[in-house]
């Protein structure tokens, strides 16, 4: 790269620069991403509704990231400043070839050509499908799913459920169909929960009543 370019990239790194330490700078004066003694707090919110407590999580999470974005340009930006001056600035950090200059004038401080970028672009679809090994062993609860299709003595959604109902829900007792209380409704006969073998299903009574007198 010529040194006309050089200069040119280098008084335009220096530019956003200085744009970009003015933004943190007044990001820092405006407590803009950080919690200090004005922020919410435990007893502050102790009588807050639920959704104002989510968007003053949010707000924070959001500006805080807002802040770490900025200053990683600026390492980015100080970086490219660092190549242009031992003469590595223009080469892509992969290959090795020249970057094109009209990339450079979107994105001067990146390190890679647009091929080499491109390259190492990770297909959406390819991510969803990378699950952990374990998944193709485990099953309910700790499987991908929350419904068991069969009906089997593992512990499911609809136990997890179930076991939550018997203390109470919106439904009166009079909604239950016949039922006095919660326990008696919800119970986990419908998966046999515990009974491995029909022979587990057999009781005492049923059994003794087989032997020979």
């Amino acid at each position: 790269m010529d040194r006309n370019n050089i200069n040119h990239f280098r008084d335009l790194l220096n530019r956003q620069e200085k744009e970009i330490e003015r933004t943190i700078q007044r990001m820092k004066e405006n407590n803009t991403g950080e919690q200090n003694n004005t922020s919410p707090n435990e007893l502050s919110n102790y009588d807050n509704h639920p959704a104002e407590m989510g968007t003053e999580v949010f707000m924070i999470t959001m500006n805080n990231a807002l802040k770490v974005h900025e200053e990683h340009l600026l390492k980015e930006i100080r970086d490219a400043l660092g190549r242009i001056e031992d003469g590595t600035y223009g080469k892509c950090a992969f290959c090795g070839e020249d970057i094109d200059v009209e990339r450079l004038e979107a994105l001067p401080y990146t390190r890679l050509c647009i091929g080499c970028e491109n390259s190492k672009a990770v297909d959406p679809e390819i991510l969803r499908k990378q699950r952990p090994n374990e998944e193709l062993v485990l099953d309910a609860p700790f499987g991908r799913k929350y419904l068991n299709e069969r009906e089997d003595d593992e512990y499911e959604g609809m136990d997890f459920l179930n076991d939550v109902m018997k203390y109470g829900s919106a439904d009166s007792p009079q909604d239950l169909g016949g039922y006095h209380h919660y326990e008696e409704y919800y119970t986990n006969e419908i998966d046999k929960q515990g009974v491995v073998d029909n022979m587990d299903q057999v009781s005492n009574q049923e059994y003794k009543k087989q032997l020979p007198d």
